[in-house]
């Protein structure tokens, strides 16, 4: 079976929850690109990829179009073949925004297509070692909402049996961000675990002093506190600080992983599925960690990444963003705070057409 058509479909896709970001300001929306691909017995299949800033939608539609004439022919039981053709073809534009996003985008269409192709869902494709995905709630609790709904939002996941929260930090003194964590811990009481992300907030002095008051408040995490991401400097503020720290989101491949792994960056490490290189290159990252006794997160991309981390036998906790749950006829639901990993072969998720024509760009 070999790939006949590979489509990109570009949609505007509305948030439930609106939220002020640091760099590109208010959000109300997403812009994804979804690559559809298709066998030449009917086959189909789709990845997912997206772009905060809606105009940069064409040239992430384009980069796919480009990559996706590469693999047309391609021996769908050979995933791996049509990755190293697809990183190849992009290695003179570099390894990294939408080249890489593209490529992640189909990489994790054709194992799709594999899994569909031997009547598998992904995550026994890929290796089956659980049945469900512990996940984190991380589509509230930011940087600009008050107190009084930092609480009312916390005690909402509890209630919805989360065991694990993220909260968006690192605009404010302090003193002010420790109030802030408290009253999360206060709406939420002692038996949830509560991350922090600065997403890239402070110098190293900055996140030493943070990291330490964070540690004496009981944060479980501290992730990406860096304005550098040094992996050199990352080891210097792990190395110095009891907290965990977590990072890996905006790497690509596993040759940067290496890096913050070899420099013991971290503790949590974190891979996103667009910017990783997809679903072939995040399950060399989570062998690679594994080697080193490491577990591995996801970032973004529940659809995916359920199926990623019940595979690999190192795999921790899911952020769960249902941004484009919208997109799907029926998304994937939150149960004791478990991701159950679909029974049905492929990805256990298929696109609503209702959908796909309301919010098409």
């Amino acid at each position: 079976m070999n790939i006949a058509r590979v489509e990109v479909i570009p949609l505007s896709v509305p948030i439930d929850f609106p939220f002020r970001n640091p760099r590109f300001g208010f959000n109300d929306r997403l812009t994804l690109a979804i690559a559809k691909v298709q066998t030449d017995d009917g086959i189909e299949a789709f990845g997912v990829t997206f772009t905060w800033v809606a105009r940069h939608v064409k040239s992430l539609v384009a980069s796919i179009d480009d990559l996706g004439a590469t693999i047309i022919g391609q021996d769908i039981m050979r995933p791996a073949q049509a990755w190293q053709k697809m990183y190849a073809t992009t290695i003179h534009m570099g390894h990294s925004g939408h080249s890489i996003y593209a490529l992640s985008a189909l990489d994790s269409a054709i194992w799709v297509l594999k899994a569909k192709a031997l009547n598998q869902p992904l995550h026994q494709l890929l290796g089956g070692c659980r049945d469900k995905v512990p996940a984190y709630a991380s589509y509230l609790l930011w940087r600009d909402w008050p107190i009084d709904r930092l609480q009312k939002d916390a005690a909402m996941f509890k209630k919805h049996g989360f065991k694990y929260i993220k909260m968006k930090i690192g605009d404010k003194p302090l003193t002010e961000e420790l109030t802030r964590f408290k009253a999360v811990r206060e709406a939420v009481g002692e038996d949830i675990n509560i991350m922090v992300d600065g997403n890239w907030a402070w110098s190293l002095p900055e996140a030493m002093r943070f990291g330490r008051a964070l540690e004496k408040a009981g944060a479980f995490w501290m992730e990406d506190p860096l304005a550098s991401e040094d992996p050199e400097q990352m080891a210097e503020l792990t190395h110095a600080l009891d907290i965990p720290v977590a990072t890996g989101e905006t790497f690509n491949t596993k040759y940067d992983f290496r890096r913050l792994v070899e420099n013991g960056a971290a503790y949590y490490y974190i891979a996103d599925l667009q910017r990783v290189g997809g679903v072939t290159e995040w399950m060399k990252v989570a062998a690679l960690l594994e080697a080193w006794n490491l577990p591995i997160c996801s970032h973004l991309f529940p659809d995916f990444s359920v199926h990623l981390l019940a595979a690999a036998p190192n795999g921790f906790v899911l952020e769960y963003m249902p941004w484009w749950d919208k997109i799907y006829t029926e998304p994937y639901k939150i149960v004791d705070g478990f991701i159950e990993a679909p029974k049905t072969p492929g990805l256990g998720l298929e696109l609503d057409p209702a959908a796909l024509k309301k919010y098409r760009l």
